[in-house]
């Protein structure tokens, strides 16, 4: 049995789990779409009376696209499983877009700074998906797209090259500022590519962490259901043992049981070692009390003369019902004159013990010794023998056959 896990199932659960929180970073960008959705609204509207009529409705056509599109994205992520391609077509309508408005407001305002600066703001939005190869992409898509807007400015005239001055709506723009614009541009993608690499870094670690927590978890859940099972399983034996050896009736030892008791005293019997006894006794006109009383009471004279056997024999008796109305006790250690003894202890506890009959209730006894060469059937023979001649010398007695 394997206890290790396929590297290959691992790498296959971190990268779901990297999948699902770029979607749940991909929400938070969205909502910054949102309301940058609703910023260029409003900035088109506010100084609509200063922008050409084809900038402002080139703005708000922008606008409206990337309200669509936010709209959408909104929807497809709330799906179960989201595509995870969903990220490359956002920041791609994101910068375009963002250009777009920029051009537009660039026809009149130039191409001043604080618009310039949008273009960070998405490339370090873009770090929240951690994913450094979507952190480049959505620099060199700014890059180029800012490029593209400056040719289409200067080509149709909107600005003209030259030294900038303090006025805050010249057309005239410095080559120098557009170069160093991109020479920072590009230091802040390599740096947001880095941060991006270290998110993805340290989100890696902490859900290979909770990826690691989550199969303890569930191995020692496991290993706690196993050992409850294991107990379980182990009560269930047991339970089971002591059905295959328990009289369910008198909750005596059972003729099985008794066999091998039997078994094992026989083989310790043999000299030098100790002797074995065997009593064998059976309840006198039992079927006269089942006829008179019905099989409930007669189970319950059975129950009862068990009881007294149970508390009377000694301690290293073992005691079983037999069959019927019959019980049998195998005495280690015991020689003749103790197996009477006891035989007799036992007869006069059943005669004088209450039973719900009108009569009391009294057995009958055969008692036998072992002797050299006795096998079970030799020894249950005699003693058998023993109890037939109390039952036919009047019964409630205690008969010796050696």
């Amino acid at each position: 049995m394997s206890h290790g896990k396929d590297p290959a199932d691992s790498n296959a659960q971190l990268k779901e789990l990297l999948q699902h929180e770029e979607q749940k970073s991909e929400r938070y960008a969205n909502h910054v779409r949102l309301l940058f959705t609703f910023l260029y609204f409003a900035v088109a509207f506010g100084i609509q009376n200063e922008l050409p009529t084809h900038s402002f409705q080139a703005i708000i056509v922008a606008s409206l696209m990337n309200l669509f599109y936010a709209i959408a994205v909104y929807f497809i992520l709330k799906e179960q499983r989201p595509p995870s391609w969903i990220k490359y077509p956002s920041i791609s309508v994101d910068i375009i877009l963002l250009s777009v408005v920029i051009y537009s407001f660039g026809t009149f305002r130039s191409f001043k700074t604080e618009a310039f600066l949008l273009y960070y703001l998405w490339i370090g939005l873009s770090t929240l998906r951690f994913s450094p190869r979507l952190t480049l992409a959505a620099g060199l898509l700014s890059i180029g797209a800012y490029l593209i807007i400056i040719f289409a400015a200067i080509g149709s005239q909107s600005i003209t090259l030259g030294t900038i001055t303090d006025e805050f709506t010249t057309e005239r723009v410095s080559a120098i500022n557009i170069v160093l614009r991109l020479v920072f541009l590009s230091a802040f993608i390599a740096l947001a590519v880095y941060i991006a690499k270290v998110f993805r870094i340290i989100a890696s670690r902490a859900l290979t962490k909770q990826l690691l927590q989550a199969r303890h978890d569930r191995v020692s859940e496991t290993l706690d259901k196993l050992r409850a099972t294991q107990k379980q399983l182990a009560n269930k034996n047991r339970e089971l043992a002591t059905l295959s050896e328990i009289d369910p009736l008198t909750q005596l030892y059972n003729r099985r049981k008794i066999d091998q008791f039997m078994s094992e005293a026989l083989v310790s019997a043999d000299p030098p070692h100790s002797q074995v006894a065997l009593i064998l006794l059976d309840i006198d006109h039992f079927k006269s009390y089942n006829d008179q009383y019905g099989h409930q009471v007669g189970d319950r004279i059975i129950q009862t003369v068990a009881e007294v056997l149970r508390k009377t024999i000694r301690g290293n008796d073992n005691i079983g019902r037999w069959g019927g109305e019959e019980f049998i006790v195998v005495c280690r250690e015991t020689d003749i004159e103790a197996a009477m003894t006891l035989a007799d202890r036992l007869k006069t506890s059943i005669e004088f013990n209450e039973v719900e009959t009108d009569e009391k209730v009294t057995c009958s006894f055969g008692v036998t010794t072992y002797r050299d060469g006795d096998t079970a059937d030799s020894l249950l023979k005699r003693a058998d023998e023993a109890l037939y001649i109390s039952k036919e010398q009047g019964r409630n007695q205690v008969t010796f056959v050696a």
